[in-house]
């Protein structure tokens, strides 16, 4: 019984030390999958591992300070906390795993993760000089990848474009997973400083990596900062090589969808058509958004009924889609309102809130508010439709002959209302007018 309790106490410190080097290695692998979601730009996912993290090192290390594992937990610790954004936290951390004492494989990476603590705290000459000075020492790979590529981002930012290219692609040479990262940190700084030529450069190296088809969201948003900084047609043509990325077929379509948006901003517009219909020719969620984008330029240039009812056979493929639908039934709608409408006149104005709310139907809208204007009823919504009619009215002319109308309702509540004067009457207006309407949609 003795010798069995003097075993036992011998092997107890051997089993706790293997527990916790168990606790840092699957760590170190939640870890990894969290770099693996951020690098894809799963955010949510990868905060959730970074979190679980935190929560296991943190245990560990109180448990055992004194531990030979004890800096491998500091530092993973400090990591997760840095990718979490509690930066005081992660300096703390590594500052403790600095002091361990023992040999500690992961405190020549220390100058690093300092440096990503001292740029996201806005110091950027400090992290270039740690990053230098890290970058002249023994650094592990992944510790090497993640410097080049904090330092090729200042480079960029400060216009030094060879240095910070340089930079990234090393990063890239060293960690091919960071190759997405790298190209959307060019894109980025390219867009900031003017760069065309650079942006571009950016761009065919993400078509070229397959895994940054998991990154549309991020490329598109980048392309929205290019058409605030360049123009609609200089970030199209950013991506005029998007059917030929290396992404699968749904990735392309996303980025071949903001391609085609960004044309017809630009005023190509049969370009723009082209590339949306030939995204919507193919099966799912991405063929429908490419349908609806055409069927709302088809609504916008709508001038009359019939125009609007034939966007149905642009829709009607991707009828089973629950937006499409949607549209579907508010054209269905309008339909029928507008054929009320030769019986009851609000019908005309319940049509034509519908195509100018639900399907942005502008011209027919306007249409229909004058139509129903123009009947021969004395309702007292008449100010009320030209006053929409007003807003939907882009010509100089147009809008002089809308407000000489209007000079026939100066007393109405919708007018005086519009002017910003006392309108008695106006509530009680538009609680009976919600009355009608929604009798004629019970109809």
């Amino acid at each position: 019984m003795r010798r069995t309790r003097l075993v036992a106490l011998v092997c107890l410190p051997l089993v706790t030390a293997c527990a916790y080097h168990n606790v840092i290695h699957n760590a170190q692998r939640l870890f990894d999958v969290g770099e693996e979601y951020r690098q894809g730009g799963r955010d949510s996912l990868s905060r959730a591992q970074f979190t679980e993290v935190v929560r296991k090192t943190g245990e560990a290390y109180r448990a055992r300070p004194e531990s030979e594992w004890a800096c491998d937990a500091l530092v993973l610790l400090g990591r997760s906390q840095l990718r979490l954004g509690d930066l005081r936290a992660a300096r703390a951390a590594f500052e403790r795993a600095g002091r361990t004492e023992g040999s500690c494989e992961a405190r020549r990476d220390l100058e690093v993760y300092f440096a990503a603590v001292a740029l996201e705290m806005g110091d950027r000459g400090r992290a270039l000089e740690r990053l230098n000075a890290a970058l002249d020492g023994d650094l592990s790979d992944r510790a090497a990848a993640e410097a080049h590529l904090l330092r090729g981002g200042i480079f960029l930012e400060r216009s030094l474009v060879e240095h910070g290219w340089w930079d990234l692609d090393r990063a890239a040479d060293i960690a091919p997973g960071l190759r997405t990262v790298a190209g959307l940190t060019a894109l980025r700084w390219s867009v900031v400083q003017g760069d065309r030529e650079g942006g571009r450069r950016a761009m065919q190296r993400l078509f070229s990596h397959r895994e940054a088809g998991t990154r549309t969201d991020s490329i598109v948003a980048l392309t929205a900062e290019a058409r605030h900084a360049w123009s609609a047609a200089e970030a199209a043509e950013l991506l005029d090589d998007v059917e030929d990325a290396a992404w699968d077929r749904a990735a392309r379509g996303r980025v071949s969808l903001r391609r085609a948006a960004l044309l017809h901003e630009a005023g190509d517009t049969a370009s723009a058509r082209q590339q949306a219909e030939r995204v919507a020719s193919g099966l799912g969620l991405t063929a429908a958004d490419a349908r609806i984008l055409l069927a709302s330029w088809r609504f916008a240039r709508a001038f009359d009924l019939q125009q609007l009812a034939q966007v149905r056979a642009v829709l009607l493929p991707a009828g089973a889609d629950d937006r499409v639908a949607a549209l579907l039934a508010d054209l269905a709608q309008v339909d029928d309102y507008a054929n009320a409408g030769l019986d009851d006149p609000i019908g005309l104005f319940a049509a034509g809130e519908v195509a100018r709310d639900r399907l942005g139907a502008n011209h027919v809208a306007r249409g229909l508010m004058l139509a129903y204007a123009d009947g021969p009823h004395d309702e007292p919504w008449k100010a009320k439709a030209l006053l929409a009619a007003l807003e939907l009215t882009e010509l100089a002319g147009d809008r002089a002959w809308l407000l000489g109308r209007l000079e026939a309702f100066r007393d109405n509540p919708y007018v005086l209302a519009a002017l910003g004067d006392a309108a008695a009457g106006f509530e009680a207006l538009e609680e009976e007018l919600e009355v009608r309407l929604d009798e004629l949609a019970r109809e």
